[in-house]
């Protein structure tokens, strides 16, 4: 977008110095120059008044990579296929109940786009498109805790995964897989794994968070973090108490009759929280779970409350 806006800003100095140097005498071509140079102007308005792109370099080493000259094909295509496969899932998994396998809901609403080639090493200049106001509107429809760009969360959670399986915090990937889904986990994978099989390694900047994996061992230990089987999910059925609901942060507290108390998120198939709340905070119910698992480490996702059979 950038260099679309100064190609245009330096048309428009160019046909303004041209029709300054012209005659009153040329009368048709200071008509032809003129129109040239609204058309120019209306155009630059258009652009200025869009929403701004936000950028998303990608860089490659390693051995598919000719320092800055070139990149095999194949792997290029691959690599990005399967980067832009990991943030739709996420994105995806964002705004909707995530299923274990089939097409990715609203899939065809919004993703990454290649508008160049990016440098540092061989790479490319991918680009988020701003948010379509319609599809903002549908988002909204569809879930109350919406963010206010999901793709752009997406990306920033695709990067922080790959960060934090790097550096092997359990924790934090448990939270991040809770988040999202372990199917988005499995396609972060799949990347990570790509990158292995080809022994290259990977930068990526988004706004001011940058992340690399830098060598052999950062790429395996992503891979090895993010082992499907390791990771997961049941759902869960107990007798216990909602003790406190946060509405805001979705968070909540539990104390089962057995007398252990667990804190997670409510899922987002409960979109009115505060009706959720009112109707069965500090009551004896039956509560449903989605319980992530990686590895030791679980995250509980309350997903309902019935009444007790007792």
């Amino acid at each position: 977008m950038n260099t679309e806006l100064e190609l245009l800003r330096a048309e428009i100095g160019t046909l303004e110095q041209f029709l300054a140097e012209l005659s009153d005498d040329d009368v048709i071509e200071r008509h032809q120059l003129g129109h040239r140079l609204r058309m120019a102007q209306e155009r630059l308005n258009s652009w200025s008044n869009r929403a701004p792109r936000k950028l998303l370099p990608i860089t490659f080493r390693g051995r598919p990579v000719d320092g800055t000259r070139s990149i095999e094909a194949s792997f290029g295509a691959d690599a990005i296929r399967a980067f832009v496969e990991a943030t739709d899932t996420v994105a995806a998994s964002l705004t909707t109940t995530l299923a274990d396998r089939g097409k990715l809901p609203n899939s065809g609403h919004r993703t990454l786009r290649i508008v160049d080639t990016a440098l540092g090493s061989f790479g490319f200049q991918l680009e988020l498109e701003p948010l379509d106001p319609a599809h903002q509107l549908e988002l909204d429809a569809q879930a109350d805790d919406v963010e206010d760009d999901p793709y752009e969360r997406a990306i920033d959670i695709t990067l922080n995964l790959i960060d934090e399986a790097a550096s092997q915090d359990e924790d934090a990937i448990s939270d991040l897989v809770a988040e999202i889904h372990p199917r988005a986990a499995a396609k972060v994978r799949s990347f990570a794994k790509l990158l292995a099989e080809h022994e290259a390694f990977f930068a990526a900047q988004f706004g001011d968070r940058r992340v690399e994996l830098k060598d052999e061992d950062q790429v395996n230990r992503v891979v090895r973090a993010l082992e499907e089987a390791d990771i997961t999910e049941n759902r869960e059925t107990a007798e216990g108490t909602i003790l406190g609901v946060l509405p805001e942060a979705r968070t909540f507290e539990v104390r089962l009759v057995s007398g252990m108390v667990i804190r997670g998120k409510i899922e987002r198939g409960i979109k009115d929280i505060s009706a959720f709340k009112q109707a069965w905070e500090n009551t004896l119910a039956l509560l449903e779970f989605r319980v992530i698992r990686v590895r030791k480490t679980s995250r509980y996702l309350l997903v309902g409350a019935s009444e007790t059979s007792s």
